[in-house]
């Protein structure tokens, strides 16, 4: 898993470089947002470890992935190494100017957002961090906490590696709880306050979204954010991977019964959406979000999908923990389609395309 997370930023160093060829010719390199969204909230429902999980993982893939960057851009491993000796404004000038260059170009060109580093105080060690157009949580709402832990862990992680120190975060403001963007605090990681902040923030009561909602903007396009609701493939991936480093085996069965889940409720929002029921309703969402080309053989009582640019398998990604969720949720998804209690009998490679067999529960 690890060295999906280190292709995973290297190319999306690549793509904010413009040296990156397009990984999916038909369906291109965008993804809806709210296909990662709302497989990091069904996730994020079902158990309260999650945020602390996403978070760690997130924070420890940035870190490596941070120090391997600047390195190939060319900048000294130990430029920030008297970092808390410099002055405010040349510690705020110099570090803002790196991350805007690398960092913030990197996400900009993937479309989660608008990375800035707002405010800095070096003794309490504090970043002040503004994150506009959040891919993670744009166009839900109504929630009482904020939930951007992916984000919260990449943003520690790289500033953790740019001076080499053990940093925390925590988010204090949030587009989900009807703020205008999201912010972030990162400091100390032994710092009082920023324990105080960071501790009860991996550990939020019962999150409980209207998933709903949020997919059903998604199917009739309304806009959820200026940046517009694509995000690039190769985010959805990070984020699908982080949620299964910490033990990829056990981790990948809990998200393929969370998918399976979550597909139950996908089915009855895709009649709605699209004025009928059965299952040509699979080819019509995953072509709308981009996650997927998918052709139905049925071979009663069998069903064989023939699946296309995968977005999870985009890049060359054949191992099968980082499809845990999507499985999940294609079997789901298909026994409220077809009626009929359907599980996975098979999965492979084929010449480029992924081959699914369900076959109905004995």
């Amino acid at each position: 898993m690890e060295k999906i997370v280190d292709q995973a930023w290297a190319l999306l160093l690549a793509g904010a470089l413009k040296k990156r060829g397009v990984l999916r010719p038909d369906l291109g390199d965008d993804i809806d947002l709210c296909v990662p969204q709302s497989r990091l909230l069904a996730l994020v429902e079902s158990n309260p470890a999650m945020p602390k999980l996403l978070y760690s993982s997130a924070e420890a893939s940035a870190r490596r992935n941070a120090f391997n960057i600047v390195r190939k851009l060319g900048m000294p491993a130990d430029y920030f190494w008297k970092f808390e000796y410099w002055p405010k404004a040349r510690a705020l000038t110099t570090l803002g100017q790196i991350v805007k260059r690398v960092f913030s170009s990197m996400m900009a060109q993937a479309k989660e957002g608008g990375l800035e580093v707002t405010d800095l105080d070096i003794d309490p060690l504090r970043f002040s961090i503004k994150f506009e157009n959040c891919v993670e949580c744009a166009g839900i709402s109504g929630l009482e906490y904020a939930i951007c832990y992916y984000h919260a862990g990449t943003f520690s992680g790289i500033l953790s590696s740019l001076i080499n120190r053990d940093l925390a975060s925590f988010e204090t403001a949030c587009l989900a709880r009807g703020d205008e963007s999201c912010r972030f605090i990162v400091g100390d990681v032994k710092d009082t306050e920023i324990k105080t902040g960071h501790e009860p923030y991996l550990a939020p009561p019962q999150i409980s979204s209207n998933l709903a909602s949020r997919l059903e903007k998604g199917l009739s396009n309304l806009p959820v954010r200026a940046q517009g609701n694509m995000v690039d493939v190769i985010y959805h991936q990070l984020v699908m991977v982080s949620t299964l480093l910490a033990d990829p085996q056990r981790l990948a069965s809990t998200s393929l019964e969370v998918g399976c889940q979550f597909g139950r409720r996908l089915a009855p929002l895709l009649a709605k959406a699209y004025g009928q029921a059965g299952l040509q309703n699979m080819s019509s969402y995953y072509s709308q979000v981009r996650g997927l080309a998918i052709e139905v053989k049925e071979s009663a009582p069998q069903l064989q999908l023939v699946i296309r640019e995968c977005a999870e398998s985009s890049g060359g990604i054949k191992e099968m923990e980082v499809m845990s969720f999507l499985f999940g949720e294609l079997q789901g998804l298909t026994s409220e389609l077809t009626g009929r209690e359907m599980a996975l009998t098979e999965s492979r490679f084929e010449d480029g395309r992924l081959l699914i067999t369900l076959a109905p529960k004995a």
